[in-house]
C-alpha cells in the first residue's frame, strides 16, 4: 500500500515538473516570436508631426530616402525608425530568455522521464505479479 502512495506522489512530482518546463519554454517561445515579429515586420512610428512607415530590421532596402546607396538601417529609415526598434534590447531580451529555455527543457524532460520509468516499473510489478508471468 506504501508503495502505491509514493508512486502517485512520485507521478505527481513528475507532471508538476512537466507542467513548469512546458509553461517556461511556452514563455521562452513567446519571447523569441514576439523578438521575431520586431525583427522581421514593418510597423509605423509615429513623432510630433506625423506617422512615418518603417521597414523591417532585417528586410529593409538598402537606400537612404534620396534614393542613394545605403549601408545601415539608420541611414536607409532614419533615426526615429532605427530608434524604435533597437537591436540591443531585442538582444537583451532573447539572452536572457536562454536560461529560461534551458531550466524548461530539463524541467520537461525530467518530468516526462520520471513519469514514463513509473509507468514502466508498475507495468514490470503487474507482470511479476501476475499468475501468467
Amino acid at each position: 500500500m506504501r508503495a502505491l502512495v509514493y508512486d502517485t506522489q512520485f507521478r505527481e512530482r513528475a507532471r508538476r515538473a512537466q507542467a513548469w518546463g512546458f509553461g517556461l519554454l511556452a514563455a521562452s517561445a513567446g519571447i523569441w516570436l514576439w523578438t521575431a515579429s520586431q525583427l522581421l515586420l514593418p510597423f509605423t512610428s509615429s513623432d510630433s508631426r506625423d506617422d512615418v512607415d518603417c521597414e523591417s530590421r532585417v528586410f529593409y532596402t538598402a537606400q537612404d530616402v534620396r534614393g542613394r546607396p545605403s549601408r545601415d538601417y539608420a541611414d536607409a529609415e532614419g533615426t526615429l525608425c532605427s530608434s524604435q526598434r533597437d537591436w540591443a534590447g531585442l538582444l537583451a531580451l532573447t539572452l536572457l530568455s536562454l536560461p529560461t529555455a534551458v531550466v524548461g527543457t530539463v524541467l520537461y524532460t525530467s518530468g516526462s522521464t520520471g513519469h514514463r520509468l513509473s509507468e514502466h516499473a508498475a507495468e514490470v510489478r503487474r507482470l511479476t505479479e501476475s499468475p501468467q508471468g
